[in-house]
């Protein structure tokens, strides 16, 4: 059973799916899926392809963002930015184990308001992802927190 760490009415993180999965994320009544996790990071994961093909199955959006902490680019947090714009919500984002998501969720979050900013890494920290750790990372794109 899925348990996706809801981080705002229309976002939720969650840890690495299988494809099989899709189907129960439909049910929970998610409407688009974002794909965070580079395909080959570990030798049992489903690959993107995969992914696209179900969810086309199943009528959910689905988008491909991979995400590498060590290289994250401002062309990788827009393209999540403006898959975020225009998704039919609610989103159910995943990754290895959410991370990454969460990352991407409160940087354009903070962007989006950063007077809020301390709020944004409380909602994370509620749902179990620690910000606070990455603020050195979030700080690299958002200046003034």
């Amino acid at each position: 059973m899925l348990k996706p760490a809801k981080l705002s009415d229309i976002f939720s993180s969650n840890m690495q799916i299988a494809v099989s999965d899709l189907k129960e994320v439909k049910a929970l009544g998610f409407k688009t899926v974002i794909n965070n996790r580079p395909d080959h990071e570990a030798d049992d994961q489903p690959s993107n392809a995969e992914f696209s093909e179900m969810a086309a199955k199943l009528g959910l959006e689905y988008h491909f963002i991979p995400i590498n902490l060590n290289t994250i680019s401002e062309a990788e947090i827009n393209a999540m930015q403006s898959a975020l714009d225009n998704a039919a919500a609610p989103v159910f984002s995943f990754c290895r184990t959410g991370n990454r998501c969460t990352i991407l969720w409160s940087i354009i979050s903070i962007r989006r308001d950063i007077e809020q900013s301390h709020k944004y890494l409380e909602l994370a920290a509620n749902a179990g992802f620690d910000m606070y750790k990455q603020l050195p990372l979030i700080r690299r794109f958002i200046s003034g927190i």
